[in-house]
């Protein structure tokens, strides 16, 4: 089997709108593809043009945010080029619940409310969040940092098995 199909390269992970039936603070709220090994035939020319930004930004050493890239990043990294997903004619928003269908190998992600909020997250100066006893809290950039590392970690070690689990019951066709 494809070493690229066990451990791609990176991720595009996307979040999903938060559970109504959560526990204790954590929901499967995110879903990850892999870029890299998802055949754009099978998406349409936006939806691939996500996952190529993703795929590029999960490959610089510098600038990206590691293999785990949120769609928020491409979203800020666009913002950042003066660029938005409109400017290029896309509607990001269809592109999210597109992947999300695609016929691709995905993983869904359990995460907690605050991860899930900063996963989500694409503001410019970085998201406050504002807890029931009045604290607030500004994410920094390391707290984003630290979440992408986390996010990355569970994919490195939960993707391999689940696309060798796919590939056993023959719901992946390997060449």
């Amino acid at each position: 089997m494809s070493n690229k199909l066990l451990q791609p390269d990176g991720w595009l992970v996307l979040g999903l709108p938060w559970p109504e039936q959560a526990q204790d603070g954590w929901g499967e709220c995110a879903l990850a593809i892999a870029p890299q090994t998802s055949p754009r035939r099978l998406v349409s020319k936006e939806a691939g043009t996500a996952l190529d930004l993703a795929g590029g930004l999960a490959r610089e050493p510098g600038d990206g945010p590691g293999k785990a890239v949120f769609f928020s990043d491409v979203t800020l990294w666009l913002d950042k080029q003066g660029k938005s997903w409109g400017a290029l004619g896309i509607d990001h928003e269809a592109v999210i619940d597109e992947l999300v269908k695609a016929q691709v190998p995905q993983l869904y992600m359990t995460l907690s409310r605050k991860a899930h909020a900063i996963l989500c997250d694409a503001s410019r100066e970085g998201l406050r969040l504002h807890y029931a006893g009045g604290d607030v809290e500004h994410v920094t950039p390391q707290v984003r940092a630290d979440v992408h590392a986390a996010v990355a970690t569970i994919l490195e070690r939960d993707w391999p098995v689940h696309i060798q689990d796919l590939v056993d019951r023959g719901a992946i066709q390997i060449k």
